[in-house]
């Protein structure tokens, strides 16, 4: 079993690099997604956030995340303390799904958090995609439905590119169309899967 880690900040093309590892039968964890399924149903996980941050981020037993967005990415502390609630469930059921998949397995752990949660202790390597801050914020604005200053502020309490430069095992640059980078994805995941990296 392979085990590699992908980070990068929001907007800069995790998921298209996902889309393609998953294309390339890699078997993709991604956290988000984990973390929104526990959220968006009675968990122990959503009344430990209930308990934290108040009834008023819960709506129909499922995490309102719209309301709670204000509270946590305008305040650090905040944002620490929501962080420390969700990554231990998240990293609890990430390695559900790696100890239940087949040894030959190679999977890729999509985690925006790859270093706060712990992630990167269960990765051979870690990923890192790299986007401008231009870019990164004009595709959240589109993908949220959100203005530029929650835009700005969800980016400013994320990794910097230098951070990712720093402590990944391999760079990915977004820097210019989507079938470029999706080209570039292609071979480095045909680099991993043939052992070169």
């Amino acid at each position: 079993m392979r085990i590699i880690g992908l980070c990068g900040r929001s907007g800069s093309g995790k998921g298209v690099f996902s889309a393609v590892a998953s294309k390339n039968g890699i078997k993709v964890i991604d956290c988000d997604a984990v973390y929104k399924d526990m959220v968006s149903k009675p968990s122990d996980c959503l009344e430990e956030i209930e308990t934290e941050f108040g009834s008023e981020v819960i709506k129909d037993s499922k995490l309102d995340r719209r309301a709670l967005a204000p509270i946590v990415f305008s305040n650090p502390e905040k944002l620490q303390k929501l962080n420390s609630i969700t990554h231990k469930y998240v990293l609890d059921e990430v390695r559900n799904i790696i100890s239940s998949s087949p040894e030959d397995s190679v999977i890729l752990i999509d985690a925006p958090t790859m270093f706060e949660s712990g992630c990167d202790e269960l990765c051979d390597m870690v990923i890192g995609v790299i986007s401008s801050d231009s870019d990164c914020v004009s595709r959240i604005m589109n993908r949220d439905g959100i203005s530029k200053d929650q835009a700005v502020s969800r980016l400013n309490n994320q990794y910097t590119n230098d951070f990712l430069k720093e402590n990944c095992d391999a760079l990915i640059y977004n820097e210019s169309t989507i079938n470029d980078f999706e080209t570039d994805s292609t071979n480095l995941i045909k680099d991993i899967l043939e052992g070169k990296i």
